[in-house]
């Protein structure tokens, strides 16, 4: 009976010491655990960090070093500008540099707004405008100034509403296509481009004009002429990601949580097809005319607070931005050659 009843249980200090190991025990697991978790926040962070500043880089310099093309026009007063600037969908900052103008930007920009969205204050703008070929390189011709119709092949991937321009090394026409008709008189070879004048649409621009200057023959090509500006604004979701508004149309969300978007150009001040001058953006089209390359510089951020330590960024005008709100960050900087711009 002594043995059993020294057998009875634990003692109240023994519970308090079991409780108190198993709490540390615990508390470890615990430790570890959140160690894990916040490494994998971390790395998935800058997994996504690294995503976004790829695809935004690499998506602009494609951009810059595509700008400036139009055909083989010599320049722009070779080229007849058949759209009506009287018409309430004519932007004369968009439509007004197709055909010349093509690397155009704003520095440091404070109560813009563009397509629709508040450019972010502090931040940098940058307008690109070049043409691609709606015909592919096939073949096309016009049968008579006079005639407001174009007969391209039907590969040529034109729609009622849109700007073309017709280049060759002479001269160009900019205007409206307001029709299309696949073939037609038993020739189903062909496509035809019509470009009457007093046609319109909700959002077409009309075209005040349609004799051309010339005849255009196979050597002359079919262009879709564009007009892009990039920009950073604030998403719906309240964070800043790079917009890009198209032809002055509404701005769409390109690449989410990118703080920041600087630029600097480089001109060639002398005439030898080399950079000399690297600044700012200019309010002067002729010096604009001078860049050769482009350097950017672009600052994502992680979707999400992960601890990261403050940080602080000098950007490429050497204004310095410290940021305390937790997010992962990495600065992402390239150099572009406009393609379409110098020998070299």
């Amino acid at each position: 009976m002594k043995k059993l009843n020294s057998q009875r249980g634990l003692s109240i200090i023994e519970l308090m010491v079991g409780l108190l190991l198993s709490s540390l025990l615990l508390l470890g697991v615990l430790q570890v655990f959140d160690g894990n978790s916040a490494s994998s926040r971390m790395q998935n962070a800058y997994a996504r960090l690294q995503e976004s500043g790829r695809f935004a880089s690499d998506f602009l310099s494609r951009e810059a070093r595509m700008a400036d093309y139009w055909g083989c026009a010599p320049d722009k007063s070779s080229i007849r500008n058949h759209l009506d600037p009287a018409d309430s969908d004519y932007d004369s900052e968009v439509h007004g540099n197709f055909g010349a103008d093509g690397v155009l930007g704003q520095d440091n920009v404070s109560g813009l707004t563009i397509g629709g969205m508040n450019v972010i204050d502090g931040t940098d703008v940058l307008e690109l405008s070049g043409a691609t070929d709606a015909c592919r390189g096939t073949g096309r011709m016009v049968p008579s100034v006079t005639a407001a119709a174009l007969h391209v092949t039907p590969s040529c991937n034109v729609v009622p509403g849109q700007i073309v321009l017709i280049t060759n090394c002479q001269s160009g026409e900019l205007f409206t296509v307001t029709n299309v008709q696949n073939g037609g008189g038993g020739d189903s070879g062909k496509k035809t481009i019509v470009h009457n004048t007093g046609v319109d649409d909700t959002d077409w621009v009309q075209n005040a004009t349609k004799t051309l200057q010339r005849e255009y023959g196979a050597d002359a090509k079919v262009l879709v002429p564009y007009n892009h500006k990039f920009f950073i604004a604030n998403s719906p979701v309240g964070t800043p990601s790079l917009y890009m508004s198209e032809n002055g149309g509404t701005a769409r969300e390109l690449v989410p949580n990118i703080d920041d978007f600087q630029l600097l150009y480089g001109r060639d001040g002398n005439g030898d097809d080399v950079v000399d001058i690297w600044g700012p953006a200019v309010n002067d089209k002729a010096l604009m005319e001078q860049v050769l390359a482009l350097k950017f510089q672009l600052v994502p951020s992680s979707d999400n607070r992960v601890s990261a330590a403050d940080q602080a960024i000098t950007n490429l005008d050497g204004a310095s931005t410290t940021y305390t709100d937790g997010k992962l960050r990495k600065v992402y900087t390239s150099a572009v050659k406009v393609r379409n711009r110098g020998e070299i």
